[in-house]
């Protein structure tokens, strides 16, 4: 496999080559393409492969003015001290759950403990379960060295890493490009894994019954609903006259029907949601910014009456905006918050270096009585980077956790070596450094301090 991939990425080579004599900048740019295996042509899959293995895209659209925009964002909320406050939670969020040869029970033992705190603070925790828990198959993983989109199968013994004994993640979105890879019994036997687990969920469904109970967590007198979508199969077909299975919509553009949406969020404003979050599986797998299609559905969702948006599936992080709308049901002047990935939460890309910086993000939400009803807002959002460790040990075992990156940088900038890390991954350090405070975070924001 190793030798396939050196001979894949020559040929890589010479097509960047050949290609960027004619038009030099289409490799260092995103593109407007819809990113959906499904649909895509040889150039687009050569772009993908390039994409993976050999350059990662940090430059937006030409011509959109997207870098400027996201740059420009304050990402600053403030509570309104004249109101009487009804009730208050919090929301911590992480991004996508995958599974790799170098993701097991064994090498994940201390993958929380220098992100616990913030992450696990939330009185709702929340990822993106990228992977089946089907238990009456046979664990499958991403190897560390791939070139497909394997079909993917999770151990209930790593699941439990993820939830602990209930103070962990405690919410999952299922909807994602790998749902259906254990076929429909997978899609089930997960469902009823959750189920039986006790951990709510959404995004997946036995039936349209099951599709339209849209979740709704009641915490702190605050009702949040759930909803969440996949623009992706892998290339697979939905089941027939079973959508249901999996809620899918060609999220990547901009003109797809949002029906289904309008649908689900009319349905959590009737059970009394006070917010909605979208959980999306979207955007352009590694490139750093959202294409301006992307963006343009995001507020579109967000016109529905979704008040927050947390996106997956780029294996890098992507930033984030702070987007003002008129809530379709009460009229009301509200603010929103969309981050358009996540990145990577448990998964390993081996030649995707930017991957290795990610999400985690608080948000502050607080109820409000406003003459003779309620008003819900987010009060705050507060961000911490994550950095990804991922290494093999001199006995050959793999060694994963998640390092806060900012704390993690400062100790090193005071010439320290935390966590025996190399001088290659200190480089790496100073490098994604550059890429978080030029490129991810806006010039107003509200960064975690310890």
């Amino acid at each position: 496999m190793r030798l396939t991939i050196i001979i894949v990425k020559g040929i890589l080579h010479i097509y960047s080559f050949i290609s960027s004599i004619f038009n030099k900048a289409r490799f260092k740019r995103s593109r407007n393409i819809e990113g959906n295996f499904k649909y895509m042509n040889l150039s687009e899959k050569l772009w993908w492969a390039y994409k993976a293995l050999i350059f990662q895209i940090e430059r937006a659209e030409k011509g959109k003015g997207i870098e400027d925009y996201f740059k420009g964002q304050n990402l600053i909320f403030s509570e309104d001290e004249e109101l009487e406050k009804k009730g208050e939670l919090t929301i911590t969020a992480g991004g996508d759950l995958s599974c790799s040869e170098a993701i097991t029970p064994e090498s994940v033992k201390y993958l929380w403990d220098d992100v616990q705190d913030f992450y696990f603070s939330g009185d709702i925790v929340c990822a993106n379960l990228e992977s089946p828990v089907d238990t009456t198959k046979p664990v499958s993983v991403v190897p560390s060295v791939c070139l497909t989109a394997p079909d993917l199968n999770t151990s209930p013994e790593l699941f439990k890493n993820y939830v602990g004994d209930g103070n962990r993640i405690n919410f999952f979105s299922t909807a994602n490009n790998h749902s259906l890879d254990m076929g429909e019994e997978g899609v089930i036997n997960t469902i009823e894994f959750l189920d039986r687990m006790g951990f709510p969920h959404v995004g997946t469904s036995k039936s349209i019954n099951e599709q339209s109970n849209i979740p709704v967590i009641v915490k702190n007198n605050i009702k949040v609903a759930f909803i969440s979508y996949t623009f992706s199969l892998n290339g697979k077909e939905e089941v027939k006259d079973k959508e249901y299975l999996v809620n899918v919509i060609r999220l990547n553009k901009p003109d797809s029907d949002i029906s289904l949406i309008k649908e689900h969020v009319k349905i959590a404003k009737d059970k009394g949601a006070d917010v909605i979050v979208a959980m999306l599986h979207w955007s352009i797998e590694f490139e750093t910014y959202p294409i301006q299609n992307v963006i343009t559905m995001g507020h579109r969702i967000m016109k529905c009456g979704v008040d927050i948006i947390l996106g997956g599936h780029p294996h890098v992080a992507q930033p984030m905006e702070k987007y003002s709308f008129v809530d379709p049901y009460t009229n009301e002047e509200k603010t929103g918050f969309i981050v358009y990935s996540l990145g990577e939460l448990v998964s390993y890309n081996a030649f995707s270096n930017n991957s290795r910086l990610a999400w985690l993000i608080k948000l502050n939400i607080k109820k409000y009585k406003l003459n003779d009803s309620y008003t819900t807002r987010i009060t705050g959002v507060t961000l911490s980077p994550i950095y990804t460790l991922v290494r093999k040990n001199k006995n050959g075992t793999w060694e994963y956790r998640l390092l806060d990156f900012v704390h993690t940088l400062k100790l090193i900038k005071k010439g320290a070596t935390p966590f025996n890390l190399g001088s290659k991954t200190i480089r790496e350090f100073y490098r994604l450094e550059k890429l978080l405070y030029d490129k991810l975070l806006p010039n107003k924001f509200d960064l975690y301090k310890e």
